[in-house]
């Protein structure tokens, strides 16, 4: 048995991603936001250099190569490339490689990308942690270079039907407290902001200038053919689960693979009956002086 989660954890979780749902969550974040790259970073020039961290499938990098022109390069960093497209059926401007996020980059890429975008990388995670990652990120850039971070916070539960149970979403949620019981957390799905915990200021506080967040509600979504709020949810609950389940070996966490899959079942029919959440997305930009 362990004490604790793995420290790792309240910033990028390893646990193996379902491909389907990333590409799911791309989906829904991109129509929350209404963009790829947030519109005050130029994309004037033909030869933009572009890193995505986290890439995942490569949803997002895919989506940006496809508007770009092809002088530009695109590069996707993730910690495991289980997720990555198959090598040959890349356009000649993509490539991914494996690289974990807070350890230093090789020589050969620091300094070169004009834009460096990362997404959905954080559990619950302390100011001091989210200022390494970002510390050890604009390493990458030039001078000019955009740093666009994009995560979520705020999680609630709603009914849409009177009288249905949120119980199992619920039991769901308070499990994932030992992710989020830590000092001066600012970013993550899992956090619940009680104040202003002043994102702006920890880019403001590394160096970057023209510094903007933007924060959108998932509930901005309102297009019942495309049954986004009910995708999002079920995605969501796919993903909490999975968090839960790095709780089983952790000694007097109270969770076990019985009891995971048991609040599973019972947080989707909850979900079918009309239980839905929300959450804040957060886009957060600045540039390197």
């Amino acid at each position: 048995m362990t004490e604790s989660p793995a420290p790792y954890l309240d910033i990028f979780p390893r646990g193996q991603e379902i491909p389907e749902r990333l590409d799911e969550q791309h989906i829904i974040t991109t129509k929350t936001f209404g963009f790829l790259i947030h519109p005050n970073i130029p994309l004037t020039s033909p030869d933009l250099k572009i890193a995505d961290i986290g890439a995942g499938t490569g949803a997002w990098l895919l989506d940006i190569a496809s508007s770009l022109p092809s002088t530009c390069q695109l590069t996707g960093f993730d910690v495991s490339s289980s997720s990555f497209p198959p090598s040959q059926t890349l356009p000649p401007n993509v490539a991914f490689k494996i690289q974990d996020m807070l350890l230093p980059f090789p020589p050969s890429e620091i300094r070169t990308y004009d834009i460096v975008a990362v997404r959905f990388v954080s559990v619950a995670t302390m100011r001091i942690e989210w200022v390494r990652a970002i510390e050890n990120l604009v390493t990458l850039l030039r001078p000019g270079g955009w740093l666009q971070w994009i995560d979520s916070c705020n999680f609630a539960l709603y009914n849409s039907v009177p009288g249905t149970s949120r119980t199992a979403c619920q039991e769901m949620y308070d499990g994932l407290e030992p992710f989020r019981s830590k000092n001066d957390v600012v970013i993550g799905m899992m956090m619940r902001e009680s104040k202003n915990v002043r994102r702006e200021d920890v880019f403001r506080g590394i160096g970057l200038v023209d510094v903007h967040e933007d924060v959108f509600s998932t509930d901005r979504l309102q297009d019942p053919k495309l049954q986004l709020r009910d995708k999002g949810t079920r995605n969501v609950v796919v993903c909490f689960m999975g968090c839960l389940e790095s709780l089983v070996e952790v000694e007097g966490s109270g969770w076990s693979k019985e009891r995971i899959e048991r609040v599973k079942e019972e947080a989707m029919r909850e979900v079918d009956k009309g239980v839905y959440h929300t959450l804040d997305q957060i886009c957060i930009i600045g540039r390197k002086a």
